[in-house]
């Protein structure tokens, strides 16, 4: 077992589990009750904040599964942390925002180093 993939998929499952709890009590919560948003935008926000969930929690996977030895599973892996951090780093400065106010992006460096050393390096 590859414990920088099991490292990496346990993070990946920690950030998950904070966007699903943390971020449905800050985001999707009062998404949900606003009602002065046109239906179809808050109902897309909503929709794409249940789909990053589900995407973090197929990148908590795909990394366990290349811990347990599925090389192809731990790519799909860092390429969903590559992806995350790469637009998460990017939309910040791009809005002309603080990461202060949109940190998430690097949350997923360590993800990232993470696995990519357990597929490459380890």
């Amino acid at each position: 077992m590859d414990l920088y993939l099991l490292s990496a998929a346990g993070l990946s499952a920690c950030w998950m589990l904070v966007h699903a709890i943390i971020g449905g009590r800050q985001c999707e919560r009062p998404l949900a009750a606003n009602t002065t948003l046109p239906d179809e935008m808050r109902e897309t926000m909503i929709l794409c904040w249940h789909l990053v969930t589900g995407m973090l929690a197929l990148m908590a996977l795909f990394l366990a599964l290349g811990a347990l030895g599925r090389r192809d599973m731990a790519l799909a892996g860092v390429l969903l942390a590559a992806m995350s951090a790469g637009i998460g780093i990017s939309v910040p400065p791009l809005r002309r925002l603080s990461y202060a106010v949109l940190p998430q992006g690097w949350l997923f460096v360590p993800v990232l180093l993470l696995g990519a050393w357990g597929l490459w390096g380890g």
